[in-house]
């Protein structure tokens, strides 16, 4: 009996799973804040001492950032993960590294209709691609290829594109943003810490002051809370990030046309649910001027279940078993 290990690791917070590679009943898992570990290798060790895993065969990691070859530089966190070394350190014969919104891609499938929240219906093709994006402690998308039914997803950083504002307002925090970081990308607002930033913004225009401790006094999660209490500054600051959010999804599905779907992911969304229904979102993704008709048509839906990059991760993780066990049975005596 083989053990497999799926891992989905993120700026904020590092969720594992191991589970039976025959049965896949779940035999660990656990949610690890990611800063308390000097490297990902001591963080699993750590949870394999933990839960007494000594068996494990295989793992399947979703890495924040862009890898290449085995090796991956963490955008978000001081880690240099290498698979090889990571492999050595917790003593899994085989590591598979992965773009954590690759991973994110190929949990799609693995969802129930109770984990969407349909935001636009549009002219859904079974045939057509998908295209994934998610806020969370950074920006991520990806899109995916439909080649005859199986959905491979492309490695992307386009969280760090350029930010193009759209109105007086937004160019007003453009440059104030640029007086902080000399290239401001999308990422800079559409994450936790853009929300934090947002606020720190909108609350330096009403004051009258400006500074830069931003993020230092408001969470995220406090900003919701406070919209939802009526502050008109955190109101604004969550109305401008879903209007900048809707823009910048309508921009990709102009790049790439996701006819059998825009899937929405991250940690974000799902806690922020009751801001991305309301009209801001969809009029800032369908204003595209001559080419509003070409977005309209493209399905969107807001993933609810925070599980979907460990899911992925999982799925490739028994693809990977079954792979192994393929190779031994085809191969000569």
């Amino acid at each position: 009996m083989a053990h497999l290990l799926a891992a989905d690791v993120g700026g904020t917070k590092v969720l594992l799973r191991v589970f039976d590679s025959q049965t896949h009943e779940v035999l660990a898992e656990k949610r690890y804040l990611s800063a308390n570990f000097a490297s990902l290798s001591f963080l699993i060790q750590s949870f394999q001492a933990e839960f007494s895993l000594n068996n494990i065969q295989i793992a399947c990691l979703g890495l924040p950032g862009p890898v290449s070859g085995r090796r991956a530089k963490l955008t978000n966190l001081p880690w240099l993960v290498d698979a090889d070394v990571l492999s050595s350190d917790c003593g899994i014969p085989v590591v598979e590294v992965i773009n954590d919104f690759s991973a994110a891609a190929r949990g799609i499938n693995e969802l129930s209709p109770d984990d969407l929240i349909c935001l636009q219906t549009g002219d859904f093709d079974e045939k057509g691609n998908r295209l994934i994006v998610g806020a969370g402690s950074g920006l991520g998308v990806a899109p995916i290829v439909n080649f005859k039914g199986e959905f491979t997803p492309q490695a992307s950083e386009g969280g760090h594109m350029d930010f193009a504002p759209l109105n007086a307002t937004q160019i007003e925090l453009l440059t104030w943003l640029q007086k902080k970081w000399t290239h401001v990308s999308y990422e800079r607002i559409l994450s936790g810490e853009g929300i934090e930033t947002l606020y720190s913004f909108f609350n330096a225009k009403t004051h009258g002051h400006s500074h830069f401790n931003i993020g230092l006094f408001t969470s995220a999660e406090q900003v919701h809370q406070l919209a939802v209490n009526g502050d008109t500054i955190a109101q604004r600051a969550l109305d401008t990030f879903v209007e900048v959010y809707g823009a910048y999804i309508g921009n990709a599905a102009l790049i790439w046309e996701a006819r059998a779907g825009i899937y929405i992911a991250g940690g974000i969304a799902p806690k922020i649910s009751d801001w991305m229904q309301k009209p801001n979102f969809l009029n800032a993704f369908r204003d595209k001027g001559r080419m509003k008709h070409w977005v309209e048509t493209m399905p969107i839906y807001l993933i609810t279940n925070e599980q979907l990059g460990l899911l992925g991760a999982v799925h490739l993780a028994k693809s990977l078993y079954q792979s192994s066990l393929n190779a031994r049975t085809n191969s000569p005596d």
